[in-house]
């Protein structure tokens, strides 16, 4: 069985005071603005950043954690991200002083089967506790880089347990994109720097590069033609792409059309929900279909048409029912929702205290009987779920 995320657990992260997840292949969260959605994605892909980067390198983006600590709790509390994955449980503490995240973070590692802790650490340590597979003992370790997670000098070691190394893959397979910030200006008009790779980067430059590459490997796999199949339903005219290296480092791409007498379009000349449909798409199937990834897509939505979205939707179920892909989704869009089946959808909101609480759609029972006639969607238009405002609540 594939080794995928099943249950979050955050504390004392702005809103997400005491938030507890169990999640599945697809989850999709709406709700009101400020409601906790972005900043639940956020604290999976800071988890990822301290696991890659290291926890200063990671905080630093963040303004060293800066106004980050719930404002209800004390500066001696720490922030937690629990995660657990098919076996084990990873808690993570981030510590405070003077306002900032300290760099030597708490860590604790246990497999769920035998309760065996595998780390141990404390707040501040730069000292972990390692459990010994071979010799079945424990040893007190002094990292070599203590502002990396233990994790990471645990995975390293000859003899390190099997399923530090599944987790620790699983946080090394997590990809990130807000597409507010996706940068489509230097798309259209300055194209991609050539690399040699197909995973597609956080704000998407290397859009071109990464189909070209897939393209040169379409009598292998089914990467690109996925992609392009998905396009075709989605635009009536859309017949294809073709690339073309504009100078040493640069490749660019142009479209092709059905329509008569049409000439290639260049990307400076699409719509914005054309690259926007076609960065979702690479995001969702650039990489192998039997590798897993996470992906967090926060509001995907942007300048598509409900069709485009029907379609977009069609693409995500085929992502994480065959292609091996775990999918996390912020989103607005009532089109969208309406696409998912309840029991994949989360609704996020502030209770009185401005706390964030998630409820899986299925589970909230006075909407139970609307369900039957209405979609989800619909009922959010109608602020009968996640409204934004206090007079329909």
């Amino acid at each position: 069985m594939p080794n995928k995320l099943n249950h979050l657990q955050i504390k004392n992260f702005r809103s997400l005071v005491d938030v507890s997840m169990k999640v599945g292949s697809l989850n999709v969260l709406f709700g009101p603005n400020g409601a906790g959605k972005s900043t639940f994605l956020d604290t999976i892909w800071f988890l990822r950043d301290c696991a890659i980067r290291g926890v200063d390198s990671a905080s630093s983006y963040r303004d060293h954690g800066i106004g980050i600590l719930w404002y209800g709790v004390k500066e001696s509390e720490n922030i937690a991200i629990i995660i657990e994955d098919n076996f084990t449980r990873y808690e993570v503490l981030f510590g405070f002083s003077s306002g900032r995240i300290e760099p030597f973070v708490g860590e604790k590692l246990v497999i769920k089967d035998n309760i065996n802790v595998l780390i141990d650490r404390k707040v501040g340590s730069d000292k972990a506790t390692f459990y010994n597979i071979d010799t079945k003992t424990e040893s007190a370790i002094n990292l070599r880089e203590p502002e990396k997670l233990a994790l990471t000098s645990y995975v390293g070691l000859q003899n390190s347990d099997s399923v530090a190394i599944e987790l620790d893959n699983l946080l090394r397979s997590l990809r990130f994109y807000h597409f507010r910030n996706v940068p489509l200006y230097n798309l259209r008009r300055y194209g991609s720097e050539v690399d040699s790779g197909d995973r597609l980067q956080d704000r998407c430059e290397n859009l071109w590069s990464v189909l070209r590459n897939l393209h040169d490997r379409r009598m292998v796999d089914e990467r690109y033609d996925t992609i392009i199949n998905f396009m075709k339903e989605t635009f009536p005219y859309f017949k294809g792409l073709f690339f073309e290296q504009t100078s040493r480092n640069i490749v660019y791409a142009n479209f092709l059309d059905t329509r008569p007498r049409r000439k290639p379009i260049q990307a400076s000349g699409v719509s914005d929900g054309h690259l926007q449909m076609l960065i979702n798409l690479t995001a969702l199937f650039s990489e192998r279909p039997n590798s897993y990834s996470l992906v967090l897509l926060d509001e995907p939505e942007i300048s598509l048409h409900p069709w485009a979205l029907a379609m977009f939707a069609k693409a995500v179920k085929l992502a994480t029912e065959k292609w091996n892909k775990q999918v996390f989704i912020a989103t607005h869009s009532p089109v969208l929702l309406s696409q998912f089946e309840p029991e994949n959808i989360w609704a996020a909101e502030l209770d009185v205290d401005g706390k964030t609480v998630m409820k899986r759609v299925s589970d909230i029972p006075d909407i139970q009987d609307l369900l039957e006639d209405y979609a989800t969607g619909s009922l959010y238009m109608a602020q009968a779920i996640a409204p934004q405002s206090k007079e329909s609540i």
